[in-house]
């Protein structure tokens, strides 16, 4: 019996323990921002998801103002781009800018070079990002 509480407290004390900093729903996808430990993950819903299938796709990084900067920073260009970014030996990130209807937006994909898997994001408004990372950034 002893073994059995031994077990469950040490099971438990080993979970990582998350907060959700920011949410936002794009109609049928979202975008959460996520405090684990000392790391912050974005976790987006994939665009091939189905309403059966929800498929969440997330990459962690340390700094949260080091993407909220390089997220914005994305919106000042005036033309369609990506940003490319490498988030360990096996994930690379893209932020991919479009101007669709004369409005900038940013779409997440991500390249699991381990797996080989894709995963990619609804496309996000410059004001839903800054809701995402809250108030904290605005200058």
């Amino acid at each position: 019996m002893r073994i059995i509480i031994i077990l469950i407290v040490f099971l438990f004390s080993n979970v990582v323990s998350s907060q959700e900093i920011g949410f936002i729903n794009n109609g049928k996808h979202t975008l959460k921002l996520l405090k684990l430990n000392d790391k912050y993950a974005l976790t987006y819903s994939d665009i091939n998801s189905t309403e059966s299938k929800v498929v969440e796709n997330t990459f962690h990084f340390a700094f949260k103002e080091s993407i909220y900067s390089i997220l914005m920073d994305g919106f000042k260009n005036k033309k369609s781009h990506q940003i490319i970014l490498k988030t360990g030996n096996d994930t690379i990130i893209k932020f991919q800018y479009n101007i669709i209807d004369g409005e900038r937006l940013v779409k997440i994909m991500q390249n699991n070079l381990l797996l080989n898997t894709f995963g990619s994001s609804s496309f996000f408004k410059k004001d839903e990002i800054e809701k995402l990372f809250g108030n904290s950034f605005k200058g």
